[in-house]
């Protein structure tokens, strides 16, 4: 995408070409591969996991971005994009965002959500394989083997995306930097592992026990809300921390 210039487009592309990236494999895909289930699909786990991780990255985008501009140095730069959506309040000063590469495309909500449900299936595998292993062990031991999986993948994944997309791939930088990368790396990547300690364990329940409780539609937005509201207070008392900026 970064090499071909797909970024560089108007609303219409820019869009599209990120929404392409989550619905033919995160949706359709899961949709088809499910379709003789026997579970109508909006009650299949696939939608539900979808809807939980488009509710939170919609909430993440709007209002958390505008941290990550503000504290962690992103910046953004589609220079043929005129459509944006986020926080009219919290972040940078209105009149001056866009001319600050501080403003949010709406196409960033759905490549968002296709890299979190990357994120977010390969913690809830691992957070599976550590429940069946510990099985034995006693509760405590337990629960230290759990909140050290949840530990390790969150800060890998906070580590990881940016590492992964900066480090490795050929990108000229041109769209999407931080100002500082290598304190992002160091320091930021703690401020990101945020997300994903409140994230994983909650959506790790989602339809899990096979006893137990089938969540609705409504539960998936309302745990959803739940994260985003977390995720927002860790990240602003985080704030207060490094005073202000890395």
């Amino acid at each position: 995408m970064q090499k071909m210039g797909w970024l560089d487009t108007g609303n219409f592309w820019n869009i599209t070409q990120n929404l392409l990236m989550w619905l033919p494999y995160c949706v359709l895909l899961p949709w088809f591969l499910r379709r003789n289930s026997g579970i109508a699909w909006h009650r299949s786990y696939w939608f539900k996991f979808n809807v939980f991780m488009f509710w939170w990255i919609v909430l993440a985008t709007y209002f958390h971005t505008e941290y990550f501009f503000e504290v962690l140095g992103m910046r953004y730069r589609f220079p043929e994009v005129t459509l944006y959506l986020d926080s009219a309040l919290v972040g940078p000063d209105e009149a001056t965002a866009l001319g600050a590469h501080m403003k949010v495309p709406p196409s960033m909500y759905f490549n968002a959500t296709a890299f979190f449900i990357v994120y977010h299936t390969s913690a809830v595998i691992l957070m599976r394989r550590i429940r069946t292993m510990t099985l034995a062990w006693a509760p405590l031991a337990r629960g230290l083997a759990w909140a050290v999986i949840v530990g390790a993948v969150s800060l890998f994944w906070g580590w990881g995306e940016t590492a992964f997309y900066f480090k490795l791939a050929p990108n000229d930088f041109s769209n999407v930097w931080y100002e500082d990368l290598d304190r992002m790396l160091a320091y930021g990547s703690y401020f990101y592992a945020l997300y994903f300690i409140v994230a994983f364990p909650i959506v790790y329940r989602l339809d899990e026990a096979a006893e137990g409780e089938r969540w609705s539609l409504g539960r998936v937005i309302i745990e959803a809300s739940c994260v985003g509201m977390l995720t927002l207070l860790l990240i602003d008392l985080s704030t207060h921390l490094v005073g202000g900026k890395l």
